[in-house]
């Protein structure tokens, strides 16, 4: 079969060089085509013929629902699979995608199984040629867990498998998200850059250079404003010299290049640091 011909649309350039990894490890003979915001994101796509489009939420010039509802008005184009790729999990941030015409959802931070069964599903959607993986021996089912499948089909009822709503963080405490577990840890610095936390290792122990996503609350006039922030994570280290210590450091580096993420972080420090 002809390669797979996919357009990665990111403003962070870490963000579209971990999807391209992605792709390419599960598809080594791909063609990747990427743009930075989405205006770069609309020419592309005039210009190349494409299999598959994943495509960021947040971005500058032209934003990723933008993106998808001219994409689903172009007669070459509508057809294309459409995934976005977002931090925003959240019931009415899903719906609206879906009333846009995506084709599938992906909630940052993910893994690469996870990426994998949602490019298979977005094809299989759309009818399309089902590429051979070097990771699956066969294309998953797409049977249970698909969330948007659930949303879509008129037979069934409305009963989309999203992202419960978390308890409010308390001040100078941040969310933070993996592609399998969470915790909730201490802000000990915090920079346009990066993140320094403590958390108390229970259950579950992140992994060195995790993806992940940082959800930080505060309030801007009695109103509640969450930052979610996408990095990775560069350092684990125990709190003291014993053995048995519980409490970690994390240090996340942040791979978001948003003008407006980054203005959020300079006011939460301004308020707290």
């Amino acid at each position: 079969m002809t390669p797979l011909k996919v357009a990665v649309i990111d403003d962070a350039t870490m963000i579209r060089d971990l999807i391209k990894k992605f792709i390419r490890q599960n598809f080594p003979d791909a063609k990747i085509f990427d743009a930075n915001n989405g205006l770069a994101g609309k020419n592309l796509l005039q210009k190349q013929p494409l299999d598959l489009i994943l495509c960021d939420w947040e971005m500058p010039e032209l934003n990723g629902e933008e993106l998808l509802k001219w994409v689903r008005q172009e007669d070459k184009l509508k057809n294309i699979p459409f995934i976005m790729v977002s931090s925003r999990g959240d019931k009415e941030f899903v719906i609206q995608a879906i009333q846009s015409g995506v084709s599938d959802y992906l909630v940052k931070p993910f893994n690469n199984k996870q990426f994998l069964e949602k490019i298979y599903k977005a094809l299989k959607k759309h009818g399309k040629e089902l590429p051979p993986s070097k990771i699956l021996n066969k294309p998953p089912t797409g049977r249970g867990g698909d969330s948007l499948a659930v949303l879509t089909q008129h037979s069934q009822p409305l009963k989309p498998q999203i992202k419960k709503a978390q308890k409010p963080l308390p001040k100078g405490v941040a969310l933070l998200r993996t592609p399998h577990g969470e915790i909730r840890c201490v802000l000990k610095n915090l920079d346009l850059t990066s993140m320094l936390g403590l958390f108390k290792h229970v259950d579950f122990m992140p992994s060195l250079l995790d993806q992940v996503s940082l959800d930080i609350e505060f309030k801007r006039a009695e109103e509640k404003k969450i930052m979610r922030i996408n990095g990775f994570i560069q350092m684990l280290k125990s709190n003291d010299d014993t053995p048995d210590c519980e409490r970690i450091q994390v240090k996340v580096v942040f791979m978001d290049e948003d003008p407006e993420k980054r203005a959020l972080i300079s006011e939460y420090v301004g308020q707290f640091g």
